[in-house]
């Protein structure tokens, strides 16, 4: 990754680098009013050492409500919140402030006593389990049994689209699929059979569906007590991860072998939900915790003002736009205001879903979750030099930075499909290095 854009500038004295991914040709770095040093232990809490805290015992996200009901009410609207949702012979329930609130049915010829559990399905994709545990695949079903929520980004329509279609054996729904959308998942023990619910698919259990406030603050049994009319609270008794290093971490990274330095890939895409490992790779970002820029209990979907604690003007806030600002790209009726992360955090990983090229060209490539690499290879070439080459995971250089490629980048919008000229990859990788010494 000869050419890569990098300015790998640090802060001395701060626990995380300052620094950010920019164009080679561009020297500058705007860092004023960067967010301060964040504290190692942060005021109040005495525990961010042990997720089990002590030894205790899963009370349930209901019970952290009755103390936490503002925090609760975010959480309840947040898609972590919605990972996992039993279903109970009906059509699942989500928020009324996400889109595409609802399933509207099943998969073609299935009632929904036919399934269990759905995943996911709160702001992009979801898939169904039947009552063994094993997801439905149309190979088996012979019918679609993946359910799209409308992402006009990627021109992704409403509805049912073919989900494994050359699945031949029953694929289960088990701890290595559930550990993410689940509170207090744990694998089944050697030669025990434990089984969620008693489903031959689901080898392995959960205390609660969906990532509630235990999965990341541990068990709560031991944070409060009661004595007759008196409540106490111990504030060791509560798990608080300052960096996300022992709760993020364990589900957005670590590639397919929890290695963190492996950026996973497939189909030449990031696969899943690689953010973690992506940071670490991104160079002058490196060091940040996750929490530097997200509230992790806000959604971005609902509440994106208070969700974002820091955008990138926090730290870049003299660097040009380029033309970019203020912009509006436009694709029927998906309209998009541009903004750093536009260009800095392209969809270059898929969960289930990507644009077809008659919706972005055939040298675009766009996805259904952004990136958080941030930096970007200005070289002429498609995404086959971002991977390695069976295209199992990202490539880094000698310091360990990944970039993403322009087709990710320039051709998401310049494709000659949207309401922008169209670009050719040469022609993108030749204003690429100079984008941000262009004027406002």
């Amino acid at each position: 990754m000869d050419s890569v854009a990098v300015d790998d500038r640090r802060q001395s004295g701060s626990w995380w680098l300052i620094g950010v991914a920019v164009l080679v040709a561009f020297g500058g770095l705007g860092l004023a009013g960067c967010p301060p040093t964040m504290p190692t232990n942060p005021v109040g809490f005495e525990n961010i050492s042990d997720p089990t805290n002590n030894g205790a015992t899963f009370v349930g996200s209901p019970s952290c409500r009755g103390c936490h009901a503002d925090i609760g009410a975010l959480v309840d609207r947040h898609g972590h919140a919605q990972a996992i949702q039993a279903l109970q012979g009906a059509a699942p329930v989500f928020p009324e402030t996400a889109r595409d609130t609802s399933i509207p049915s099943p998969p073609a010829d299935f009632a929904w006593t036919a399934f269990s559990h759905v995943v996911g399905g709160y702001r992009k994709s979801a898939l169904f389990v039947d009552q063994n545990g094993f997801f439905a695949t149309t190979g088996e079903t012979g019918v679609d049994t993946q359910w799209n929520a409308a992402l006009p980004h990627s021109g992704i329509e409403r509805g049912f689209a073919p989900y494994l279609p050359d699945a031949t054996e029953p694929v289960p729904f088990d701890f290595e699929c559930f550990r993410c959308h689940a509170t207090g998942a744990q694998s089944a023990p050697p030669g025990a059979s434990v089984f969620q619910g008693g489903r031959a698919g689901m080898a392995g259990s959960w205390h609660e569906a969906g990532v509630g406030c235990e999965a990341c603050h541990g068990p709560g049994s031991n944070h409060f007590g009661s004595t007759g009319a008196d409540v106490t609270i111990d504030t060791a008794g509560v798990f608080v991860d300052p960096d996300g290093g022992n709760s993020c971490r364990h589900c957005h990274g670590g590639g397919a072998d929890g290695d963190d330095e492996r950026i996973s890939a497939a189909d030449g895409f990031i696969t899943h939900y690689e953010q973690w490992s992506e940071l670490r790779a991104s160079g002058g970002h490196a060091d940040f915790a996750c929490t530097v820029c997200h509230d992790p209990h806000v959604s971005l979907t609902t509440g994106r003002e208070t969700a974002i604690r820091n955008d990138c003007t926090a730290c870049h806030a003299e660097m040009s736009m380029a033309g970019h600002r203020g912009a509006t790209f436009r694709r029927g009726e998906f309209a998009e205001t541009l903004r750093c992360e536009s260009c800095h955090m392209p969809y270059a990983g898929m969960n289930l879903t990507r644009a077809d090229a008659s919706v972005v060209g055939e040298d675009a490539r766009v996805g259904d979750v952004r990136a958080h690499i941030f930096r970007i290879d200005v070289r002429e070439g498609d995404f086959n030099m971002m991977f390695n080459e069976d295209g199992t995971r990202v490539r880094t250089d000698s310091q360990g930075r990944a970039a993403v490629t322009v087709d990710f980048v320039c051709l998401r919008c310049h494709n000659g499909l949207g309401n922008v000229f169209p670009l050719t990859l040469e022609r993108a990788a030749e204003i690429a290095p100079n984008v941000h010494a262009l004027p406002e």
